[in-house]
């Protein structure tokens, strides 16, 4: 013989450290593509060249310092933007939004290695020109540094391209937004010539992107970024 009980599920109250996370991942969407909006229309260092770099640390110290100082921002906001979107996609969506964070970190580090590059090369200015561009030359031909660096630097393109698609998966953004910042992507690596307003238009196509997801995220409910449905009630039977 048993009886009926009523079981009330509740939501638990959200955290200021939960609220934090999702604040935080939302604004860190947004922010480190955008970020490289400004470092594209002030860096001075285009080809990284060894005549480019000397140029740069000779003419633009303060540009070529700016432009660093943006990628590193950028690279540090890439970790809590994938985590942001890995926090959504938990069900549907999880494998390629794994695989879109590892790619994420990988390119962060991309983008951190060419902004030590910047930063070192700007004693370039206190010597001997020739002996400069050769040593940059030089350092931009060594087989070990092509084989790290070009691979992490491809590594932050795919993952633009690959993170908005387990977003959609799970159900969080439109078609488009994944659709926009594949669109960017190929844009940048597919296009036969580069140049600075090229380089502009692609990036605000993937900000507009991740501003979507980020304005996604930072407008979700409490429970919506848990994951926990509304209060319901079930009866279970308990045993008398």
């Amino acid at each position: 013989m048993s009886t009926t009980s009523t079981v009330t599920t509740t939501t638990p109250s959200p955290t200021t450290a939960r609220r934090l996370r999702r604040y935080t991942a939302g604004a860190a969407l947004i922010l480190f593509p955008a970020l490289l909006i400004p470092e594209a229309l002030v860096d001075p260092a285009e080809g990284g060249t060894g005549e480019v770099m000397y140029r740069a640390a000779t003419e633009s110290a303060g540009a070529l310092t700016l432009s660093a100082v943006l990628l590193i921002a950028s690279a540090v906001l890439m970790a809590p933007a994938a985590g942001g979107l890995l926090h959504q996609a938990r069900d549907r969506g999880a494998a390629i939004t794994n695989v879109g964070a590892v790619l994420a970190l990988l390119g962060g580090f991309g983008h951190f290695g060419i902004a030590m590059f910047y930063l070192v090369s700007l004693p370039l200015a206190g010597g001997d020109r020739g002996q400069m561009i050769d040593f940059i030359d030089r350092l931009n031909a060594s087989p070990a540094l092509g084989a790290i660096a070009f691979p992490l630097i491809l590594c932050f393109g795919l993952s633009i391209a690959v993170l908005p698609w387990g977003a959609w998966r799970a159900g969080a953004v439109h078609w488009w937004v994944p659709a926009l910042a594949t669109a960017a992507v190929v844009a940048e690596m597919g296009l036969p010539f580069r140049t600075t307003l090229s380089v502009t238009a692609i990036l605000v196509a993937a900000t507009v992107a991740y501003t979507a997801l980020g304005l996604r995220v930072l407008r979700m409910t409490d429970a919506e970024w848990d994951g926990v449905r509304s209060p319901a009630r079930t009866d279970v039977p308990v045993p008398a």
